[in-house]
């Protein structure tokens, strides 16, 4: 077979990619015969090619170090520099806009330039939370990921895409143990050959040495394809509707729009998401309801370009709040993924803790999670919990009692969720500097024990842990800790943290065990922070901008005012945003203090006095509908003010009008009705209010169907100012309250097994049940026995009993068990119980004893031998006795003897049998009534006549 013919097609990559390494690494040049460590080396005819092609270098001790793994930052600047050369511009901003999130203005500057240059143009990425990792080894998938994302932007190519669409021999083997994005990037080595086809293993995860990275690159040189290009675009047609509805639910994924083209299968037709802005969303982002462009391109084997065909896709908001995902995140983390943002005063109570009833985690294996504790995603659609205890194994989860952002109750969440032990090692996140002294280190995940933290300088200087030296605010549990450098370490110097035994909440290591993080600690600079403005936001709130970032919040007070508090603004970290009790009106003396910045210079005390303006304008009202309640099915008539209102004490509404039914109109006049309570329709929108109908309207004028006009008096209803809100003219048409649902819950009294018989275990609930779902086996588990039936006994004093009937003999031990019941419903209830699990109860093993052998040992008597020791009780009729398989009158019954835990029992026959008995044949039946137990309560069983031999 030759694969050069089926690899190599309509593609031509030149000799420039050498440049790749011409900066690669080295300060001193030698001559490929000169290194002493090259010779017999797998990569040494590479390594001679390049360096005696003046591509790459050695060290000084004559060296080239070929199995020197090459770390992230030395390939940043290694490809920065090429792509420079090929007169690519560093950007402008590169030090004031850090491309990574653990790079600082006081990161290396080369480093800084060189990651902006490779970070803009697509080149490098780093890892998800945005950071580089500089000195992290750089693996064999991303190198294969960077080479050929650094030819295709220098050369404007799409290598991924021309590959993907090629039909041919794929050498690598072990392809699926990488990543998936670095997959198609290893097909283009793969396909030119750069890989080798004698070792098929790549170990893409394996690092990257100097020694192969010359071989990839040799190779890569080596590949000169010059067949004749395909210049012929192809073309695109797209075959439905222009305008498509996509309904969202929480398995969607991406809206679903066929396009084909009419060329052959080796054009790739891909799909661009855009929102309406024109700006470019993620595959996730199209789980966002709105309205999209699809933009559809196609591209042949030769890089020919279709015209776009552009397609409008709407996806429509989901009708109810679902549960998307749950997901074990770290031994004390678990993410909870919602299709809408909550509404988080529904989640969390006002000091912060987790609602009862949001989430609940049981265990099914004994692993208690202990307190719960949560936080909120900043978009409302992540919950992430945080368990006191290390989880892992079974466990039921229920999510409930939470309304979205835009009041859609929950749909009840009830399912089994596994979690995995934690064996992955905790690591280092990020490092920000919060001020000049204060430094926050994140972790990958919350951390048990900090261990044995030391501090040095570069100099190797030992700084104390404690006082003015470095000090730290670990606590059990936490993702992140603060370092504070104190005033034993001068500006401008280096302090570099050794920590040792970190362990997770699991108990893993820290990795690399000791970390190694570095801190700087800053100078002032010398500038003052400064008040730059202070802006009214509202009725009771203000806004104070400063110069520059603070460490903290300032101190703020205003003349004759108390109960004020300051919180940096979510957006702008320069804004403080004040809000008082009360409202803000004429001139008043604004004194700000207390305030630092970043780098530890104070600013100085300001005081300005502020004009404030009340809003003279009473609210209007812009618009009223009439809705029905989620939960209590009743309709409300729901108004919506031009801006926000407060409800004072007893807010309430009054009308009069009239309402037009079968072309009768009725009037209301003044007094007809009683004032009613209005409400916020939720308390994250303070612009619109509701009012009941069936209140408002009383039972003299509340008709169906009916079209009312009605003039509105508000009572304590006004601007956030205090200006009252005037009357206002509405027009509804009355529907019909709907009836609430059965939403009664079913609960488990006890759950007991049989006491004559182990098959059998009696579940009792509270209530009667629905009965497709209280007989449905599905609904009950319990570990180690097999449920094959349930059996519904009828409803009596206020219960009903569920048998469960066990599969015989599979129950094969005696002992607690772990047993959960869920899903049945009340009777006409639309609401499935809470998962109800125990494992307090104990059953008995339900494995019945059999008959394994049986011997005349007498004319009257027989021995039976038993798979397990039994006990009988004396003087009761245990088996019928056969004679030729039939009963025989004065010889049919045998009578058993006191007999307690053997395995072997004689039985006396009830007459002594003859020879002629015995070649007839004698076989034993048990009868039903019959008392040979095992130690469990188990009856004897045979399932046919058991033959007496002699």
């Amino acid at each position: 077979m030759d694969n050069q013919q089926k690899k190599y097609r309509n593609f031509m990559i030149g000799a420039a990619s050498a440049a790749l390494v011409a900066s690669a690494v080295a300060p001193t040049s030698a001559s490929a015969a000169d290194f002493s460590d090259v010779k017999g080396n797998t990569h040494e005819a590479a390594i001679n090619a390049l360096v005696d092609a003046g591509v790459i270098k050695g060290y000084p001790d004559g060296t080239f170090k070929p199995n020197k793994s090459l770390n992230r930052s030395d390939v940043v600047k290694m490809l920065g520099k090429w792509l420079e050369s090929m007169d690519y511009k560093v950007p402008a901003d590169y030090k004031t806009n850090p491309r990574f999130t653990d790079h600082t203005s006081k990161t290396n500057d080369e480093l800084l330039k060189y990651a902006a240059l490779v970070k803009d143009y697509k080149v490098f990425g780093g890892y998800e939370d945005g950071s580089l990792g500089a000195a992290k080894p750089i693996t064999r998938e991303n190198m294969a990921v960077v080479l050929v994302r650094a030819y295709d932007a220098v050369y404007k190519t799409d290598l991924v895409t021309m590959v993907k669409g090629m039909e041919f021999d794929k050498d690598v083997t072990d392809r699926t143990k990488a990543k998936a994005e670095a997959r198609p990037y290893i097909d283009v080595l793969d396909y030119f050959d750069i890989t080798n086809p004698a070792a098929p293993q790549f170990n893409p995860k394996g690092t990257t040495t100097r020694g192969q990275f010359a071989s990839l690159l040799y190779k890569t040189s080596l590949v000169d394809m010059k067949e004749e290009v395909d210049t012929e675009a192809p073309k695109l047609v797209y075959t439905g509707e222009k305008t498509i509805e996509v309904a969202y639910g929480a398995n969607f994924s991406a809206p679903v729009v066929t396009a084909t083209d009419n060329v052959d299968e080796k054009v790739e037709v891909t799909s661009v998401i855009t929102n309406e802005a024109g700006e470019r969303l993620t595959a996730v982002d199209t789980k966002v309801y709105g309205t999209y462009k699809i933009t559809y391109s196609a591209v042949d084997a030769a890089g020919n370009n279709a015209e776009d065909v552009v397609v409008t896709v709407k996806v429509a908001e989901p009708n109810s709040l679902e549960v998307a995902s749950v997901e074990g995140l770290s031994a004390t983390q678990v993410q909870v993924h919602f299709n809408l943002p909550v509404d988080k005063t529904t989640v969390f109570n006002t000091d912060g803790t987790l609602k009862t009833g949001v989430v609940t985690m049981t265990s099914l294996d004994g692993v208690a999670p202990g307190n719960l504790t949560g936080t909120l995603s900043a978009d409302g659609k992540t919950l992430t919990i945080t368990t006191q205890n290390a989880v892992s194994k079974r466990y039921d989860v229920v999510v409930d009692n939470v309304k979205s952002y835009n009041g859609k109750n929950i749909v009840k969440y009830t399912g089994m969720v596994t979690l995995s032990e934690d064996k992955t090692a905790p690591t280092v996140v990020k490092t920000d500097r919060l001020s000049a002294s204060k430094f926050k280190v994140t972790f990958s995940e919350p951390i048990k024990e900090l261990g044995t933290v030391t501090y040095k300088l570069a100099n190797g200087t030992v700084v104390s842990g404690t006082g003015n030296g470095v000090t730290n605010d670990f606590t059990v549990g936490a993702t992140a800790v603060t370092f504070t450098i104190g005033s034993d370490v001068t500006a401008n110097q280096d302090v570099m943290a050794s920590l040792v035994g970190t362990r997770d909440m699991a108990n893993n290591l820290i990795s690399p065990n000791p970390t190694n993080i570095t801190f700087q600690k800053g100078d002032k600079d010398g500038v003052k922070p400064a008040v730059s403005t202070i802006t009214q936001t509202g009725a009771k709130s203000f806004a104070i901008k400063f110069s520059e970032e603070l460490q903290v919040a300032p101190t703020v007070t205003v003349a004759g005012m108390t109960g004020i508090t300051v919180a940096k603004d979510a957006n702008d970290p320069t804004v403080y945003n004040v809000t008082t009790t009360e409202v803000l009106d004429d001139a008043k003396t604004v004194t700000i203090t207390n305030f630092t910045d970043l780098s530890g210079e104070m600013g100085d005390s300001t005081t300005k006095v502020v004009t404030f303006v009340q809003d003279i304008n009473a609210p209007k009202v812009q618009s009223s509908k009439v809705v029905s309640d989620e939960t209590n099915m009743k309709q409300y008539l729901e108004i919506t003010f031009d801006k926000n209102v407060d409800l004072g004490t007893n807010p309430t509404v009054d009308a009069t009008g009239s309402f037009v039914k079968d072309y009768v109109t009725t009037t209301i006049n003044d007094n007809a009705l009683s004032a009613a309570p209005v409400t916020y329709k939720n308390a994250g929108n303070k612009k619109v209010v509701r009012v009941e109908l069936d209140t408002f309207l009383g039972t003299t004028f509340d008709v169906e169907g009916a079209a009312y006009t009605l003039d509105l008096t508000f009572a304590n209803v006004a601007s956030e100012f205090g200006v009252a809100a005037p009357k206002a003219s509405v027009s509804f048409v009355r529907g019909t309250d709907g009836t609430p649902a059965n939403t009664a819950k079913v609960g488990v009294e006890s759950i007991i097994q049989d006491t004559n018989d182990n098959n059998k275990v009696n579940v009792t609930f509270d209530k009667k049940v629905d009965g497709a779902t209280a007989s449905n086996v599905a609904n009950y588990s319990i570990s180690g026995a097999i449920v094959e039936s349930v059996t519904l006994m009828p409803f009596a004093n206020d219960k009903q009993v569920a048998v469960l009937n066990l599969k015989p003999g599979s129950n094969t031990f005696t002992g607690v068990r772990n047993i959960s019941v869920q899903n049945v419903k009340a009777a006409g209830s639309t609401v499935a119980m809470d998962v109800y699990t125990t494992n307090t109860v104990s059953l008995k093993e339900n494995v019945a004893p059999t008959v394994t052998a049986a011997k005349l040992v007498g004319t009257n008597q027989v021995e039976l031998t038993f798979s397990e020791a039994v006990t009988t009780t004396a003087g009761t009729q245990d088996f019928e006795l056969l004679i030729g398989g039939s009963t025989v009158a004065t010889k049919s019954v045998v009578t058993s003897p006191a007999s307690a835990g053997q395995t072997k029992v004689t039985f006396n026959l009830e007459n002594n049998v003859s020879s002629a008995d015995i070649i007839n044949g004698l076989t034993l039946k048990p009868l039903n009534t019959h008392t040979v137990v095992d130690g469990a309560g188990n009856k004897v069983t045979a399932s046919s006549p058991i033959t007496i031999v002699q």
